[in-house]
């Protein structure tokens, strides 16, 4: 079984219209209320949970999502805003190391982001990142871009916020592409339970002025989450074939 956590139950729409046959399955929700639904793509059974906004809602998600369903590989979508200037709205980043920002046990004498028993970063899966790169390269219509990600708790809606967040805390990290607010939680638990994932966000922020930046978001949010269900469908049909 293979695991999709999204952001929110709209970052998981496009995987249940590709379902196979049309045909999924509500599941009982495992924290708070948050969707969950299950189905096959490419003949594949994929478990799709509603994660939430924050990683403290994300980790209790996937911890309890792997405990009880024991997914091989873990998928995690949603938005990001976007840190590298070479992004554009729309375009697809792929999480390489992902740092989790606002935790800080500097008193025990770890790095700033770094949980005791981690490294101060964690590393997503590099063969489902190359696998994923290369499908992307024959999409014409798919931008994509690897890098790293920043995971916090709130959404950071201020350029100057911005700016401050990645000259402050990260300096000197040359590959950052996005900030998130939920891929770190799962990230965590993946970790923990030794099972490889990889982040797909969609860019539907970057920071400027203008009265339709929310219209805007909302709007790239949609674009961004249906380049991902393609992906990810293409992605499971490679691997149907590797098991024929």
């Amino acid at each position: 079984m293979i695991a999709v956590f999204g952001e929110t139950y709209d970052s998981l729409l496009g995987l249940r219209k590709i379902m196979d046959g049309g045909v999924s399955r509500d599941e009982p929700s495992l924290v708070l209320d948050l969707p969950i639904f299950k189905g096959r793509i490419q003949g594949h059974e994929v478990i799709c949970v509603t994660s939430g906004t924050t990683n403290y809602l994300s980790l209790a998600s996937a911890l309890l999502t792997i405990e009880k369903y024991h997914p091989s590989e873990a998928f995690v979508l949603g938005e990001t805003s976007a840190l590298s200037p070479l992004l554009h709205l729309g375009d697809i980043v792929i999480g390489n190391r992902i740092f989790i920002h606002g935790v800080n046990f500097h008193s025990q004498g770890l790095p700033y982001g770094t949980i005791p028993g981690f490294q101060p970063f964690i590393y997503s899966s590099i063969d489902l990142a190359r696998t994923m790169e290369s499908l992307s390269s024959s999409m014409s219509d798919i931008s994509l871009m690897r890098g790293d990600i920043i995971s916090g708790e709130k959404k950071i809606v201020d350029q100057e916020e911005f700016v401050s967040l990645v000259l402050r805390r990260y300096a000197g990290k040359n590959h950052l592409c996005g900030y998130d607010c939920n891929s770190g939680g799962v990230a965590i638990a993946c970790e923990m339970k030794k099972i490889p994932f990889l982040p797909l966000r969609a860019v539907t922020y970057i920071p400027y002025e203008g009265e339709d930046g929310q219209l805007m978001e909302r709007r790239m949010s949609l674009v961004g989450n249906a380049s991902v269900a393609t992906l990810l469908r293409a992605y499971l049909g490679i691997r149907s074939e590797g098991n024929d």
